[in-house]
């Protein structure tokens, strides 16, 4: 039943409630009849101009439809993010709380928010969610960075001999570099052989598409197990032979949700994010010549990226364990509402972003890795091959995109803002090693 303190009135794109400036009523998640449909937002060309015509409409939460009808409060404040983030006692990862059907949701949004057999470290909360995220911190922990650094440079160099010298060169960096080097990069990182590397990452897209099914969770358990066994140049074990007989797991099904968690948000993020870097230096001048002429170094590029194009959107769903003004007076959320802390729309947030560019490097306010106990467990690691990633492509070739920066259109992806294509032409620098 809609709540007769709501007013709905047409303005623009979308509707406008009356009495937002004052907080004046109590809006719950199905009241509006017209709210944003999170995928329009999340394609958006300009996707800070949608962030701040949102606000400029709704304020810093908003119901937002998931695409079939289902709704959920997109949040975009940088305050109320961190304090949701943080474990703040009103909102948990915890599927299972959540009042609405998986089912209605598109395929990509299903793994997200049903509950599922088996803990995940996604979806798990207080003491279970640091058993399942120590294994994960400690795998990482024992990566190298000077081994990062190394096998990324050579699959990079591998991906462009495969790509030729020739002149004039047209491909799809995301489809013949990004992807491939990320993936080579991490599962190399990781101790997998390239062809047990390419098994993994294909369940871990399936999964990201909601195309999992017992078949591919038991294949990469058999794969999985076969780590146990792996030994790096030196005998020890390799990261994911750790992570595969690690103590603080209570079955195989948990150190392959395990793998799958970090290779899927690994994979895909530092897909956005590299694709992310190579567009604004192929399609804004200043950045570019910033960035060649050794102003912008590549790390504080990498920055820059992550305030102006955050290549992470929206972080795993949260849900509402109490009833209430949960971020601010103007929204009433009921316990079980969905919750999208909207990562990529803090970095544009006036109150934390000044006007100066150079303001925001070196600072994580952009939010990228997310906040508190749940916040990314591999920002060292795909800070090293991202870096590496970019500044072998830049030496070695010198790309052309083929297309207007406005026409780049964007993979349909929850989490992550990543293009679905960069069409360029590579020309050879001669500056090679």
């Amino acid at each position: 039943m809609t709540d007769p303190n709501v007013t709905v009135a047409a303005r623009g794109s979308g509707p406008v409630l009356a009495g937002a400036a004052s907080g004046a009523y109590r809006m719950r998640l199905y009241d509006p009849e017209t709210v944003p449909v999170l995928g329009d937002v999340l394609s958006a060309r300009d996707i800070d101009a949608a962030w701040s015509g949102l606000r400029q409409e709704w304020g810093e939460a908003l119901p937002v439809d998931l695409g079939t009808g289902t709704r959920a409060w997109l949040v975009s404040g940088y305050q109320t993010i961190v304090m949701l983030a943080r474990d703040s006692g009103m909102v948990t990862t915890d599927t299972g709380v959540w009042n609405g059907e998986a089912g209605s949701l598109p395929a990509p949004l299903r793994s997200l928010f049903r509950p599922r057999v088996g803990q995940r470290v996604e979806t798990a909360s207080g003491p279970v969610h640091a058993r399942l995220r120590g294994p994960l911190d400690e795998m990482l922990e024992a990566v190298d960075a000077a081994e990062v650094g190394r096998v990324t440079r050579a699959a990079c160099d591998e991906v462009l001999g495969e790509l030729g010298g020739g002149a004039d060169r047209e491909v799809d960096l995301m489809r013949h570099y990004v992807v491939p080097v990320t993936r080579l990069a991490f599962g190399t990182v990781l101790g997998l052989d390239p062809v047990t590397g390419r098994q993994v990452f294909e369940i871990a897209d399936d999964l990201a598409a909601g195309e999992v099914d017992a078949a591919s969770v038991d294949e990469l358990s058999f794969v999985l197990g076969g780590q146990v066994m792996g030994r790096d140049a030196h005998g020890a074990p390799t990261p994911s032979g750790l992570l595969a007989q690690h103590a603080a797991y209570e079955g195989t099904d948990e150190a392959v949700a395990g793998m799958l968690s970090v290779v899927t948000g690994a994979s895909l993020g530092m897909q956005a994010w590299l694709g992310q870097a190579l567009l604004l230096a192929l399609s804004d001048q200043q950045f570019a010549r910033r960035l060649a002429g050794g102003r912008l170094g590549t790390d504080e590029a990498l920055d820059e990226v992550l305030w102006d194009a955050s290549p992470v959107t929206v972080l795993a769903p949260r849900f509402a364990v109490k009833e209430g003004h949960l971020f601010g007076d103007g929204a009433y959320v009921e316990p079980g509402d969905a919750v999208l802390l909207a990562v990529g729309a803090a970095a544009s947030d006036p109150s934390v972003r000044g006007d100066d560019t150079w303001d925001g490097l070196g600072n994580r306010a952009h939010l990228a890795w997310g906040a508190g106990a749940h916040r990314c467990p591999a920002p060292r690691q795909a800070r090293l091959i991202v870096r590496t990633a970019v500044e072998t492509l830049l030496r070695q070739v010198e790309p052309v995109l083929t297309t207007g920066a406005d026409q780049i259109r964007w993979a349909p992806d929850f989490r992550f803002r990543r293009p679905a294509a960069l069409p360029v032409t590579l020309r050879p620098t001669g500056l090679a090693d």
